[in-house]
């Protein structure tokens, strides 16, 4: 795939153009005809990642953000199965917390079901006594 910036002399007659918006920022680029789509989605994978070095790290410069996602990004091409296996290890840690949030939350929910039942209990045996003292 042969990507340009817009602007660049451009050998063959024939090219698309794609705005790419990376970090808030816009890009223009040419790209070869047919191949706009696939730019767009790799640029919008770009940002993303971009994005996440930004809430890491803040914003450090454009350069410097889109240097670090791009190594990042080669990196896991580099190496799939430690990225795919960082990807499940997140995924499980995301999986887990879960758990443990409707755990709690499921517990929560027990124990006030307990203490209204406790209430509940208490006032019908107080009404039964007071009718029981009307009765008698």
């Amino acid at each position: 795939m042969g990507v340009r910036a817009m602007g660049a002399q451009a050998m063959e007659p024939a090219m698309g153009k794609v705005n790419l918006d990376i970090n808030g920022r816009a890009y223009a680029l040419g790209c070869e005809d047919g191949e706009e789509e696939r730019l767009e989605r790799l640029g919008e994978r770009l940002d993303r990642r971009v994005a996440q070095m930004s809430e890491q790290f803040g914003q450090i410069g454009d350069l410097r953000l889109l240097v670090m996602a791009g190594i990042t990004l080669l990196d896991e091409m580099e190496d799939p199965k430690a990225s795919a296996e960082a990807r499940v290890e997140r995924r499980l840690k995301a999986a887990d917390r879960d758990v443990e949030e409707a755990a709690k939350a499921q517990q929560t929910a027990e124990t006030e079901a307990t203490e209204a039942l406790l209430k509940a209990a208490s006032r019908i045996e107080r009404l039964a006594g007071q009718l029981s003292d009307a009765a008698g």
